[in-house]
């Protein structure tokens, strides 16, 4: 009767230990996805993101726009911005989860109106198209050694901070990009 059952069959999942699949994991992960958070928002003040300084780029003197979630997170810089976001399902657990990582080019963060004046006038859909992306999943035997793995990629790992540099380092180089295009 149990050999009916589907079971996830991608290669990741045969490296993952007990604990990721585990219902304990899923706390261990949003403590996780608060640090990568971090880590990002520590990452724009490296940058100097908003903090007008003498010679710095003009797109870089305006504040960036941050937005967080538990899950997600998202920061737009000028022209370009980056989405992470944790991707599960509602009672799954944090093997059954997917972090997804993206770099934009063009405006991911639509401001809202500003009164109630213009509530109907309102700019058309978002036009930002992706520059970069990766898909990662957990692995850890315990919340000490919590990796990210880029999916396909069994023989590679990244902790949160090595993540969030790799982000930041992909959103300055699209930044420089589309600022040299201008």
């Amino acid at each position: 009767m149990l050999h009916e059952i589907a079971e996830r069959a991608d290669a990741a999942t045969e490296f993952r230990g007990l604990f990721i699949s585990s219902h304990r994991a899923n706390a261990a992960c949003a403590r996780e996805l608060a640090r990568l958070h971090d880590a990002i928002a520590d990452g724009l003040e490296a940058w100097g993101v908003g903090t007008p300084r003498a010679g710095a780029d003009a797109d870089l003197a305006h504040a960036p726009v941050v937005r967080r979630t538990p899950e997600r997170c998202l920061v737009q810089v000028g022209p370009v911005a980056l989405t992470v976001a944790w991707l599960q399902r509602a009672h799954g657990t944090v093997a059954d989860g997917e972090l997804l990582v993206v770099v934009w080019r063009g405006a991911v963060a639509v401001q809202p109106p500003r009164g109630f004046e213009r509530t109907v006038d309102r700019t058309g859909a978002s036009s930002a198209t992706p520059v970069w992306e990766s898909v990662l999943v957990a692995n850890a035997g315990s919340e000490a050694d919590w990796v990210w793995m880029p999916v396909g990629m069994a023989d590679v790992t990244l902790s949160s901070a090595a993540l969030a540099d790799q982000c930041m380092d992909r959103l300055r180089a699209a930044h420089a990009e589309c600022t040299r295009a201008r």
